[in-house]
């Protein structure tokens, strides 16, 4: 499927607004009904959509910290076999491959420190043939809208956010956030139907996870070879990272039209940006501004390029 302006168009709209209505997305982008239908049949039909995902903030159902490691094995083989282990893994959200240095990444979540080291710990004692880890445990991590067509008036997602509330979840809540973590865009009869339970009930506690800032909202894992876009991690360490050097980066990151996420790293390296991009002149002067801002500090960068995602669970404990 060739995309035109019109796929990138809707695109950008849907990847945090899919769970709208047609009708509405259809208004919202100024794109019929028909067409609107049409082509998200067709995305789905050609893996151009992998998956509809819910944005969780993990810290509100006792998952206190999250972690990026990169991993490097021996050999190619160990790496794969090591990645087919990682879909069955209770703290996995998602897995990939990187193309230089390292072999894999993962993005996880613990509910302490104590389940983080025991998971670091077993790396080694099982038989992975593991030669070398990059843990990056984050202080701070911002999710954010697509930007690769328009700034969308969408808002910032701050992750690992805790709001103190006192919010005590039963067995539907879960069973819903499950449901949802498998196909983010289920209708709400047939996820009633599924789950056995009335619409009105489902309805109300699908509010209340939004309310809660339990879902903070969604987004769209795509086939990035179909869609003709790459994702790259670029590591920054600033030697001197100051409150003020903290604010420029996240006025930076939320002002880049290709960055997707930020993270500030508690060690080595402390700063860590995801672009999602098309060209590679695109990065190239996002790393030049980012010189640019802190051209009297010292600081050191490094670019991972990050390979296909497999499939995301949002809910791995589940």
């Amino acid at each position: 499927m060739k995309l035109k302006e019109i796929d990138y168009k809707l695109l950008n709209y849907l990847y945090h607004n899919y769970n709208e209505p047609i009708s509405k997305i259809a208004k919202n982008t100024k794109i019929s009904r028909d067409k609107v239908e049409y082509r998200l049949n067709k995305y789905l039909q050609t893996d151009l959509i992998k998956q509809f995902v819910p944005i969780i903030n993990y810290s509100e159902l006792g998952f206190h910290k999250q972690a990026v490691i990169f991993l490097k094995f021996e050999t190619p083989k160990m790496a794969d076999e090591f990645s087919k282990q990682l879909s069955k893994n209770k703290n996995c959200i998602s897995h990939g491959k990187i193309l230089e240095k390292f072999d894999i990444y993962i993005n996880a979540i613990f509910k302490n420190n104590d389940e983080l080291e025991q998971f670091i710990s077993q790396l080694f004692e099982e038989e992975n043939k593991l030669t070398d880890y990059l843990l990056i445990s984050p202080s701070f991590a911002e999710l954010y809208p697509l930007k690769f067509i328009s700034n969308p008036e969408k808002e910032n997602y701050e992750l690992l956010k805790n709001t103190n509330k006192k919010i005590t979840l039963d067995e539907l809540d879960y069973k819903i956030l499950k449901e949802i973590s498998k196909n983010g865009r289920i209708k709400l009869l047939d996820l009633s139907l599924k789950l056995k339970i009335n619409t009105t009930t489902i309805f109300y506690r699908l509010k209340k996870l939004k309310e809660n800032k339990i879902i903070l909202g969604n987004r769209i894992q795509f086939n990035n070879e179909k869609l003709e876009y790459n994702y790259s991690a670029l590591l920054i360490n600033l030697k001197k990272f100051s409150e003020k050097n903290k604010s420029k980066i996240k006025q930076f990151a939320r002002s880049s039209k290709n960055t997707t996420s930020l993270i500030i790293n508690i060690q080595k390296p402390n700063v860590i940006i995801q672009f999602f991009y098309k060209e590679e002149n695109e990065i190239r002067q996002e790393i030049t501004k980012i010189r640019k801002l802190f051209e009297n500090e010292q600081i050191e960068l490094e670019i991972i390029h990050l390979g296909e995602e497999e499939r995301i669970n949002t809910t791995p404990f589940l």
